[in-house]
């Protein structure tokens, strides 16, 4: 794909990325126009786009909101029942080594029984990604679904997604790059985002989506030449950095044909500016259940800070440390999270795995394993 070029006559040098002025823009300009080709590639993705006319553009594909004025954004019904088995869904994402790696081949989620779905094993994929010198640095969890008992939230057979959050040295290291200016995202104009989440989620991507394609999930625009079966929808969980970087592989899938039916993500930072949020919120939140997760005093939600341009995406349903939950509608509320200021957080550090929705108390360990002896005592 190529921008269609600009001339600029006698123009001021652009402001910083996350400078206010940059999340500012004004509506006619809410998406720039590109022209694709057919087989085209997403710019900085290295992924064929489908097929469109000369003169298409992703707008075509993906209408941009930004363009409209405000609307009121609906409440989605939250269910604990949904949210539990997605939390189960993000530990089994820390399954990733030796005999636990091996089980999760044959594991059938209980959880997702209880919550009116469940998982077909004999598609369960593994999508790894070399970073640096670690073989498996970015890992997700990849496997058809089921419904047995259609809801509300869930009304559509699909592929679930989940990416595992830090564990790796080179993932901290991607972690700590929210320091460095961020970069454009070409998803939508004036969007900022995170350098290095947007790293992770673009190695992720390559193997991503041939890995879908293998278990039968595949673009809307393929379903009629993809055989009985086939379905583009998917359901999105992550913890951590596997919840940030499941933010911006939402938007990217969406992009290529792919339909995100609902999602649930643990204890993720903050990922772009003010226009990524609030482009997200328009193509997401107000058309599809998305929650964000956080519990308590966990400092990881409020990183990269808010001073330095960065704003979370909504929905928030934050649990304190009893176990009761409020839904914010609104993102940086001060209900939830955002009560809390930064400098206080440091010394709550095992709050970012700890969850009342997860097995034994903690979302950063296998359903099936047992936390260490320190992070059950810190559970107590």
């Amino acid at each position: 794909c190529t921008r269609r070029p600009r001339r600029r006559r006698g123009r001021s040098p652009r402001p910083p990325p996350m400078a206010a002025e940059a999340v500012a823009r004004p509506k006619a300009r809410a998406g720039r126009r590109w022209r694709c080709a057919a087989g085209a590639r997403l710019p900085g993705v290295g992924l064929a786009l489908p097929a469109v006319t000369a003169a298409g553009t992703l707008l075509a594909l993906l209408p941009l909101a930004a363009a409209q004025g405000p609307e009121p954004a609906p409440l989605w019904p939250y269910s604990e029942t949904t949210a539990r088995a997605f939390a189960t869904l993000t530990q089994a994402s820390y399954c990733d080594v030796g005999a636990d790696r091996q089980a999760l081949l044959e594991w059938e989620c209980p959880e997702c029984r209880e919550a009116g779905f469940e998982l077909d094993p004999s598609t369960t994929r593994f999508v790894e990604r070399q970073e640096i010198w670690q073989a498996n640095s970015t890992f997700a969890l990849i496997s058809r679904l089921r419904l047995t008992e259609p809801k509300a939230l869930m009304s559509n057979d699909g592929c679930v997604v989940s990416v595992r959050g830090s564990e790796t040295l080179t993932n901290w290291i991607r972690d700590l790059q929210f320091w460095r200016d961020p970069v454009a995202f070409e998803w939508c104009d004036g969007c900022f985002v995170e350098d290095g989440f947007y790293t992770v989620t673009k190695s992720l991507m390559v193997r991503l989506v041939p890995g879908l394609q293998e278990i039968g999930c595949v673009p809307e625009q393929e379903l009629s030449k993809a055989g009985p079966g086939a379905t583009s929808s998917l359901y999105f969980t992550g913890h951590s950095l596997g919840a940030a970087v499941s933010t911006l592989a939402m938007c990217l899938l969406q992009v290529l044909g792919f339909r995100v039916k609902l999602s649930h993500i643990f204890e993720s930072p903050r990922v772009g500016n003010h226009v990524f949020a609030s482009v997200f919120d328009q193509e997401f939140t107000r058309k599809i259940p998305v929650f964000r997760m956080t519990y308590n005093k966990d400092p990881v939600p409020h990183l990269p800070p808010k001073l330095l341009g960065f704003r979370h995406v909504n929905y928030e349903v934050h649990y304190d440390k009893h176990g009761g939950y409020t839904i914010c509608p609104e993102a940086e509320d001060r209900r939830c999270a955002d009560r809390y200021p930064l400098l206080g957080l440091v010394t709550h550090g095992s709050d970012h795995c700890t969850n009342p929705l997860g097995t034994r108390g903690s979302i950063c360990y296998c359903p099936w394993v047992d936390p260490p002896k320190v992070q059950q005592e810190l559970l107590v």
